[in-house]
Parts: C-alpha cells; structure tokens; sequence
C-alpha cells in the first residue's frame, strides 16, 4: 500500500485498513519486534479480571501442563464468592483422565506457598493450578497431603488473545509522564503535516478502534449473550474511568438472568458490599426508610449474592464527584436492569434519539435526591444517567455494535462539549500548537483516535526510539 492517508471515505473498513498499515510499517521492523513474555509485552491484569476471563473460558479450555501432559476443560467450575480455591466443582481430562476438584489462579506460581495454600487443606481438593508467569525450573505446586497438582501457565499471547489485544507495535516508545519531551520528538515531524492527512489518520485510528472493540464484544456475546454483554457494556459505562473495571465485575457476579423475580437494587448494592445492618446516626429518616426496604430483601438472599474479603469489587471513592459516587452508578445499573428487555431493541444508530431518551428517562425518588445511601438530599435534584453518559454509551458501544454506515456517520458527528485533558496532551504531542486542529479535536471520533494512538504507540518506553512520528511523516511525503 503506497499511502495511509487520502482523500475522505465513507468506509471504516477502509480507514482501519489503512492504520493496520501504519502499525505494520513500524511494527514490522525486526529491531524493534516486542520479545514473548517481557513487562513491556504482557498485558496487565488485576486478579479479578484473570478470574472473570477464566469463567467466559477465553482462555481456551485446552493446554500442555508443565509436567502432566494435555490438559482439556470440560466445565469451568463454579467462580467462588467466598474464602478458598477461585473455582469449585470444575471438570476436566487431564491426559485423557476424567478429573473433578477445585482451581486456583495465580500471577506466580511461587504465590502458592506465599499465600499458605500447600499448608491450607482447603486447598486440597485443588486439581489445577494456572499461573500467568513462566513457573521456575524445577517448580511444582503441592498441597498439605504432599501431593502434586498439575499446572498449566497461560502466555502473554494466550492473555492478549482473550483480551483481543494486538502484539504491541514496538517494546521501547513514550513514556507517559514526559510530555514536554513528546512535544519535542513528535510535534516536530507531525506538525507540519495538512489538516486534511490528520483528519484522516485520526479517522483511520478511530475505525479501527471500533473494529477491534467490535471483535471484544462478538466473543463476549458468543458466551454470555447479546443481553448479558451489553448489559455489561452499560455497567462499564456507568462507572467511569474510575470504577469501570468493580462495575463490569458486579455485573457479571450479579447477571441479568439471576435478576429476574429478584429486587435488582437489594442484588446490586448488596454484592457491591454497600449494604451494611445499621446505618450511620447521621441518616436521615428518609434514607433509613429506603435502607430499611433494601436491607429486608438483601438478607434473605445474601447467601447467594454475597462476596467476601478480596474477591469483594474495589471501588474508588476519592476524587468522585457527589453525582458519580458508586452507591448512586450502582443504583442506576439497577434500575436500567429493570428495564433491559425495553432497552435493547433501541441499541442501533436508527434508535438514537429513543435511546438517549430512555436512558435518560430512568428515574428513581431516592437517587435523583441523594448521592450515598446514608448521606444527606441534594439541594436539588439530579438525573440519574446524564446526556453526557448517554454519549458516551453510544460512542463506546452503541455505534460500536452497529456494522452500519448508518453508525459510522452517527459517530463522525458526534461532538465533545469539553476536551479531556489527556487527550489535549495527545494532540499536543504529536501535532504541536495548531490553531486549525481545535475544530477537528472537539469530535468524538478525533479523542477516540488518539487514545488507540497512544495505546499502540505510546506506552511504557522512552520517545527518543519511536519512529512513529517519522515512519508517519515519510508516508505523508509520498502522497
């Protein structure tokens, strides 16, 4: 392909076409290939997402142990709420023997003994042990009965491939902190590039970070289903930056389907670990009556719901404003539930105005007047799910899940009402103080861009070795 960059087109396909070759260009030089298995390569996961990739079974279910022999899945097991191994009752052959026990999940294979486990019988029903890093020479995981429990070690390319993350393009590029040197490397070669080649790489970054978002979400709905997915796309989008990853969690120990029959908000906010006997004497009498409706439902079903110790979501509470506090996204995630059956016929560019309606017609007495469940009412009312909520919903999944023109224009369109600041630092980085490039930033699609950008080219290195800026600048030129 002579150009990455051209005349404006109407096809995504094309647009993802083209930075699939910008990533090749520079990806594709062997001094610069990532090596298997360093920091700089392995994707970075809390052991919470591990476990929750593991339940969906995108792993794979089939492997060569360390020392016996093939491996093969045939159930998963039950993801455990509770002190012990990760999974309980999971089934499997292990070289051709049928096998029924207990797995557990570590980064490390060393975490084993450092977390008391070969001396805890209740890890004794453990069948299968799967770690993330390259277990030592030599190593072997036992337990208080002295005998050995296989292992089986899940690369980073096993990891990448669950997560559908690409091999990153080079092992050495910018780091995040140092923006006035990014400024320097990369402003100067991308500077003086037309305003129509930015447009259209940030188009082209920007379909391709819908086609890949796309990929994710095929193979999530192809195990959980079309509702269950984005479901869980709208708890993700409900958390925030902050608490995307304990929402999408919440939503997956508390599924839609085990809310039917059940009171959504008892389920909710109890797994999140927000419901506690006795509220504060600071409650006021209208919060003690909503807790009190909550709680008296939340006890006869607790049993079943709750999470204990590490396996409970983290939330991050400082730096939140009021109207994002997790007790209230949770409680928003509760009553859409309630109403998921209406709302996703409307999940497509035709529907965007009902849609955004919807959403933002979803009311609650108690939440649109308090941000906390033992905290004061707000001097006014507040939307439960606000239009800018809505936007990004259909900006990050939405449009994402419709292959349409239809969504494609929809998206293009799609205005900021205020740039973030991280992605002003982006723009800065790469293309310098441009007055004419404040128009094209205030686009959804041009922010979106830039952060595949960054994802694909920024990360964890030292910007004097990226030839990004460069290898881009040298394609322009043969336009």
């Amino acid at each position: 392909m002579k150009r990455i960059m051209g005349m404006m087109a109407n096809n995504p396909a094309e647009y993802a076409s083209r930075y699939r070759t910008l990533l090749q260009t520079v990806a594709g030089r062997s001094d610069l290939a990532a090596a298997e298995g360093t920091p700089e390569t392995r994707p970075v996961l809390s052991e919470m997402e591990v476990q929750s990739l593991w339940a969906l079974g995108l792993f794979g279910c089939e492997w060569e142990s360390e020392r016996h022999g093939h491996v093969k899945i045939l159930d998963f097991g039950e993801w455990n709420r509770s002190a012990g191994p990760d999974f309980l009752f999971a089934e499997m052959k292990i070289n051709g023997r049928l096998v029924r026990g207990d797995i557990e999940i570590d980064p490390h294979a060393q975490d084993w003994e450092q977390h008391g486990h070969g001396a805890n019988p209740r890890f004794n029903n453990v069948v299968l042990h799967v770690v993330l890093a390259q277990p030592p020479l030599g190593w072997f995981t036992r337990n208080s009965l002295h005998m050995e429990i296989p292992i089986i070690y899940l690369s980073p390319q096993k990891v990448r491939e669950a997560l559908d993350m690409q091999q990153p393009a080079i092992d050495a590029i910018c780091g995040r902190d140092n923006w006035d040197n990014r400024t320097e490397l990369c402003a100067q070669p991308l500077a003086n590039m037309k305003l129509a080649q930015i447009e259209s790489l940030l188009l082209a970054a920007a379909a391709h970070r819908m086609e890949c978002k796309r990929r994710r979400y095929r193979r999530k709905a192809a195990v959980l289903g079309h509702a269950q997915a984005s479901y869980e796309a709208w708890a993700e989008c409900l958390g925030y930056s902050a608490n995307k990853e304990p929402m999408l969690m919440l939503a997956r120990r508390a599924p839609l389907k085990r809310l039917n029959g059940l009171d959504a908000e008892a389920v909710l906010l109890g797994t999140a670990g927000f419901l506690k006997p006795v509220l504060p004497n600071r409650a006021e009498p209208e919060a003690r009556a909503y807790h009190r409706r909550v709680w008296d439902a939340w006890w006869q079903i607790k049993d079943d719901f709750a999470l204990e110790g590490q396996r409970s979501p983290v939330w991050q509470f400082s730096g939140i404003r009021p109207f994002n506090h997790p007790h209230r996204r949770v409680a928003a995630l509760a009553v859409s539930a309630a109403h998921w059956r209406e709302i996703m016929p409307l999940l497509s560019a035709a529907h965007t105005k009902q849609l955004v309606d919807a959403l933002c017609g979803l009311h609650h007495t108690f939440w649109e007047r308090h941000s906390m469940i033992d905290s004061p009412a707000l001097q006014r009312p507040c939307a439960l799910v606000g239009r800018e909520r809505a936007k990004d919903f259909l900006c990050n999944h939405v449009y994402v899940l419709d292959e349409s023109r239809e969504a494609w224009a929809a998206f293009t369109r799609l205005h900021r009402s205020a740039l973030p600041t991280r992605v002003s630092h982006l723009a800065k980085s790469l293309f310098g103080q441009r007055n004419d490039l404040l128009g094209v930033m205030r686009h959804e699609y041009a922010c979106q861009a830039l952060l595949q950008i960054d994802a694909d080219f920024c990360r964890n290195g030292a910007c004097q070795d990226c030839l990004f800026p460069v290898q881009l600048k040298k394609l322009c030129t043969q336009q």
